[in-house]
């Protein structure tokens, strides 16, 4: 069996709250790669055109406000995210493993740290594993990754001309979202699907206060017309009283 959904634009706000969650899990001191020196900024976010692939292979729950099953979910899609920070770029100053030959060196450098501004791009995100969702209509969405998922990403920097730096950076951000994927996504996940419950109660309580003020608005409009109706009734009533008294005195 499998579960069909709707993979349309985003609103601005969820990419904005997205890469805010995103920029705190990677800076969290276990998620962090060791290489990367200064703070981690998720600057862009694009989830793409092509949704994930998920196949129902248990449904435990099934309610008219909740619903909680068992997925294999596979995503080959053509979304991307863009981290902005500073890298250590001396090859000296990488493992032993990381380090190119000598005659690759060219120049003796410095065991220094080179510390340089950098932009990086992942993509190519391919991922395959068991999912278990639950979505509630008060309690928001949970996602818990039942194994690894990530099969493969492309990694690429400002330093892809680099062997020992790209190599590097690939190592690290592959480390760094195999952790991500089972540990912070899911609060991620879950703060967003609460958040956006709580805009739209808000929103119906929004709308419902704007429907009272506006009735109410009609009921003095209404009871303004009324009075207005009113006066004049008496004003005329009172100018006939007054044209009689007048003809009878000139009687």
């Amino acid at each position: 069996m499998s579960f069909k959904f709707q993979w349309t634009g985003f609103p601005p706000e969820f990419s904005t709250e997205a890469l805010e969650m995103l920029t705190q899990a990677l800076n969290k001191g276990e998620n962090k790669p060791p290489n990367l020196v200064g703070p981690i900024v998720a600057k862009e976010l694009d989830l793409g055109s092509t949704p994930p692939e998920l196949d129902i292979l248990e449904i435990s729950e099934l309610e008219e406000d909740r619903f909680r099953a068992m997925f294999r979910m596979k995503y080959e899609g053509d979304g991307y995210l863009v981290l902005q920070t500073q890298v250590q770029a001396n090859p000296l100053r990488l493992p032993s493993s990381e380090l190119p030959t000598m005659p690759s060196i060219g120049v003796v450098a410095a065991a220094q740290p080179l510390v340089v501004p950098m932009l990086l791009r992942i993509s190519g995100l391919k991922l395959n594993g068991i999912v278990v969702l639950a979505v509630s209509k008060h309690d928001g969405i949970t996602l818990v990754f039942r194994s690894d998922p990530l099969v493969s990403v492309e990694v690429h920097s400002t330093f892809d001309s680099v062997p020992s730096v790209r190599r590097m950076l690939q190592r690290e951000i592959e480390a760094t979202l195999r952790s991500l994927f089972q540990e912070d996504l899911p609060v991620i996940v879950h703060e967003m699907s609460v958040n956006e419950i709580k805009r739209a109660r808000e929103a119906k309580d929004r709308e419902r206060r704007e429907h009272i003020e506006r009735r109410q608005q009609q009921i003095r409009q209404q009871h303004a017309r009324a009075d207005s109706t009113g006066d004049m009734w008496v004003a005329a009533s009172r100018g006939a009283h007054a044209v009689g008294s007048d003809s009878g005195a000139a009687s």
